[in-house]
């Protein structure tokens, strides 16, 4: 953290008292710093004596966001990140709408309430087609009561209390609360007059007295009032205006409708949502044969060694919420798509800022403190998906003639294997690497790495034993037995010798995962079926019913989650957990207590988990039980019984640092050729990051591929530096704090990378840059595009990235709702896609997404006044109990 973070924070710190105190004293108790396991958070009570936790951060945040707040309702934890960019000036403004937001969902959560899916205090004259408060809302409300506290505050001096008057009356214009069109313009100054007197009706009952009475003085059209105010709006609104003018000249970036809406726009029911994802999964899979049809059918035109020119994406799940519709799709429908579990493991509060990545809605499909179901998912990644050419298949990258990059991809229909010749950066987004063997050593965690470490040693020895050795391990072919037969070739005593003199830790370690693979290949062997690791219960490659008493090696995520999945598909299985300590984050997401408490008799659960912490485990073990039968066992890290066996051995201790699979061929043939293969982070302008480009050079040839999403996340040790890690180590925790339960490679935090990614790759000039091949003359036709639930509506608004405080509004009209298209711009956060210029709120306020409706008034008639609904009661923010 630099210095000017460091000061921003302590200051920050020593606001948050003062904000809770003149503001929410009424709400909270306490605020007491407290220093715990090496967190800073203040510690709080509310009103009925129950602890809540808020730690205060910094963070590099999109341009246009000065702070967010990550909500945690299951155990009230909540961090809110202040961008590190933030004036201190702003700080108490700041704190002031971020505690008024966490509140509103803090309130929303107790009563189990609908999350609304707009913003009403907006710009613009259209209103939702319910009106009422949002949590955002609620928080602008927070910094009303804020600015006229201020306004008020007689020790404060005077350019003070006028700089929060003004700020006061420019959110006014922020929050559609005044008309922006001049009154001569009869029509649109009416329409807006009327929906500003909804907006504050609805808002007032949650406004303090010295707001209100500011909002009485204020909220009125420019032309009445005063001279100083209204010179000091028309200079709000001219910044304003200049500021989206420069945004405007980037382009306005399309945006398909949020997946999750039905054909005529409204949002799928949750008992529709089962239905709706078999729908989409259909239409997905018809739009892949259409696609391997034209792709076959380009090919029989072309000349031998020549294949169909296509920018390409491999991998998909959350990252597609970055998905560019003019780029062939190769996706394999894994994780999300097999895994047994029944939902996520963070509630919807917990991934509530996924909204603004356009992914999709997880209110839409769970209460607040439930876990978001898989299908919900399963929906939005087809959903998006289908947006552009795909093949369900899986794809390697390697290097054809003239040094060509060229993608094989096979289809997962069983379908004969397609070959596309790639044009720009491709982006691989292929998830989580391989889980790593029990034992192996994390230096050099594989065979290959293995072998080729010891072979560079034995070549340095020179002795006959020494490269006779080397040369037998070259030899070895790839697969199961290469680790065995691999510590057969360096037996011999002389071998061994010339090893030792190397004085290289990592020959120890290369060693080390020879024996652990060994050892892991003999045990699957004695155990068939009962010998797994993680992945393949994730996958559900697996049967539950292979034995009834379980051994998971490891207490982190995918632990927990395996002993979910097994302990729901086999009533009769009994799981133990083995391991060092579950990590912090893992005792804030949703799935973890609520797991322990049914089945952990430590927790009061039904004894059927049982949790052995602070053990290290070493390679996997096999014994023979009394009857015959092959038991598996847990062994520490020096060959040691821990004493805990099973009929069926699960490993779960981690993940391989390595480039993904689908650029083996390609490293390959840079490293044999002599070549280098380098990486390089990639940021934004906003300094988001954004995954990592890779350069493949050999033979003066060169390619580029740029790796996004979870894979993203682990950076192999033989590309990046220390340094890199280090940074990306650092960045983790302020992309999904702890206290959220997310993980920076989890779901929402990929889903926001995506979209990060996609305006970032739009604004170079797509995929790859300014420099991208242009696109094949003849792309892939997709056909119709698909017509079922997800597939047409209005682009839905929602929480867009909060701006500066006290930014004047648009001096622009009303902004009508109607169906969106792709092509359609707007400043909503649904999906963006690449191949136009970003564009972001600079407000922090959402497009309205619709006329109002049903039960709400309609303008009024001309020369009427306008006729205004009764607001809700004060208290919950006007959301009605959820289902």
């Amino acid at each position: 953290m630099s210095t000017d973070e460091r000061r921003l924070l302590a200051e920050a710190e020593a606001a948050l008292p003062v904000v809770l105190r003149d503001l929410y004293a009424d709400r909270l108790r306490g605020g007491n710093l407290v220093e715990e396991d090496g967190r800073r958070f203040f510690a709080l009570s509310d009103t009925a004596g129950k602890r809540l936790e808020l730690r205060l951060d910094t963070a590099p945040l999109p341009e246009g966001s000065l702070s967010r707040t990550f909500t945690n309702t299951t155990y009230d934890r909540y961090v809110t990140q202040l961008s590190d960019r933030l004036p201190p000036e702003r700080l108490g403004q700041v704190l002031s709408r971020e505690v008024g937001e966490l509140l509103a969902v803090r309130d929303r959560a107790a009563v189990n309430g609908t999350a609304p899916r707009e913003n009403l205090l907006a710009g613009g004259a259209t209103l939702p087609a319910h009106p009422r408060l949002s949590e955002e809302d609620l928080g602008r409300v927070g910094e009303f009561n804020y600015l006229a506290t201020r306004m008020n505050d007689a020790s404060a001096g005077a350019p003070e209390r006028r700089e929060a008057h003004d700020r006061f009356s420019a959110l006014i214009d922020d929050s559609g609360l005044r008309p922006v069109s001049p009154a001569h313009d009869t029509a649109a100054h009416s329409v807006e007059q009327y929906a500003a007197n909804v907006r504050l009706d609805i808002a007032r009952p949650h406004l303090r007295e010295p707001a209100r009475d500011a909002m009485a003085e204020l909220a009125v059209p420019i032309e009445r009032l005063g001279a100083e105010d209204a010179r000091a709006l028309g200079a709000a609104r001219a910044q304003a205006q200049a500021r989206d003018t420069q945004v405007s000249a980037l382009g306005a970036s399309p945006s398909f409708p949020m997946p999750g809406l039905r054909a005529d726009g409204t949002p799928i029911p949750r008992e529709e949502l089962a239905r709706a994802a078999a729908e989409v999964a259909e239409q997905r899979t018809a739009l892949s044969g259409r696609t391997l049809d034209a792709l076959r059918a380009e090919q029989a035109t072309l000349p031998e060694g020549r294949y169909p020119q296509r920018q390409i994406m491999i991998g998909g799940g959350a990252a597609l919420a970055g998905r560019d519709p003019d780029v062939l799709l190769v996706d394999a429908r894994g994780r999300w798509h097999v895994d047994p579990i029944e939902a996520i493991v963070q509630s919807a509060d917990q991934v509530r800022h996924l909204r603004q990545s356009g992914m999709g809605d997880p209110y839409q499909f769970a209460d607040p403190q439930q876990r978001v179901p898989l299908p919900a998912l399963q929906l939005w990644e087809d959903t998006a998906a289908a947006r552009g050419p795909l093949v369900d298949g899986r794809a390697g990258l390697g290097i054809g003639a003239e040094g060509r990059l060229i993608a094989e991809i096979t289809p997962t229909d069983g379908s004969s294997p397609v070959k596309v010749e790639v044009q720009g950066s491709p982006l691989v987004a292929t998830g989580i690497p391989p889980e790593i063997i029990p034992g192996a050593n994390r230096q050099v965690p594989t065979v290959p790495e293995a072998t080729g470490l010891l072979a560079e040693h034995l070549t340095a020895a020179g002795t006959p034993e020494a490269l006779r050795a080397r040369d037998q391990l070259l030899s070895l072919p790839a697969g199961e037995g290469r680790a065995a037969a691999s510590l057969d070739a360096l037996a011999d005593p002389r071998v061994a010798d010339a090893l030792r003199s190397a004085g290289d830790p990592r020959v120890a370690g290369a060693a080390e995962t020879l024996r652990a693979t060994a050892a892991w290949e003999r045990a699957v062997a004695a155990a068939p079926g009962r010998v797994l690791m993680g992945d393949e219960v994730g996958d559900g490659d697996y049967n539950p019913r292979a034995a009834n008493d379980w051994v998971i090696a490891g207490v982190g995520g995918a632990a927990i989650a395996n002993a979910e999945i097994i302990l729901q598909a086999n009533p009769d299985a009994k799981v133990s957990m083995v391991g060092k300590d579950a990590p912090f984050v893992l005792k804030n997401d949703a799935q973890y207590t609520a797991l322990r408490s049914a089945h952990d008799a430590e927790y009061g659960g039904d004894g059927r988990l049982v949790t052995y912490s602070d053990r290290r485990l070493g390679e996997v073990g096999t014994v023979t039980a009394p009857d015959g039968k092959v038991r598996v066992a847990a062994l520490d890290d020096q060959g040691r019984s821990l004493g805990i066996e099973g009929d069926a051995y699960v490993a779960c201790l981690g993940r391989v640092s390595r480039l993904p699979h689908a650029l083996d061929s390609v490293e390959s043939w840079a490293r044999e050729s002599g070549g280098q293969v380098r990486g390089e982070l990639l940021f934004d302008k906003d300094r988001q990051y954004l995954g990592y480009r890779l350069e493949f050079e050999a033979a003066g040839q060169k390619q580029t591929v740029d790796v996004t999403g979870a894979a993203s996340r682990m950076l192999p040790g033989n590309v990046f530096s220390r340094d890199d890690m280090a940074r990306l180590t650092a960045l983790d925790p302020k992309t999904a704090p702890p206290e959220s339960g997310n993980v920076s490679a989890g779901f929402m935090a990929t889903a926001l990378q995506g979209s990060h990614l996609a305006r970032h790759r739009a604004a170079e000039g797509g995929p790859g840059g300014p420099s991208t091949t242009p696109t094949s003359p003849n792309p892939t036709p997709t056909g119709p595009a698909p017509t079922g639930p997800a597939s047409a509506g209005p682009t839905p608004t929602g929480p867009a990235p909060k701006g500066p405080a006290s930014a004047g509004p648009t001096s622009a009209g009303p902004v009508p709702a109607g169906p969106a298209t792709p092509a359609s711009a707007t400043s909503s956060p649904g999906n963006p896609i690449a191949g136009a210029a970003r564009r972001q709120s600079v407000r922090g306020s959402a497009t309205p997404s619709g006329p109002v409706s049903g039960s709400a008034p309609g303008p009024a008639a001309p020369g009427q006044p306008p006729r205004v609904q009764r607001p809700p009661q004060p208290g919950g923010g006007g959301g009605a109990p959820g289902r």
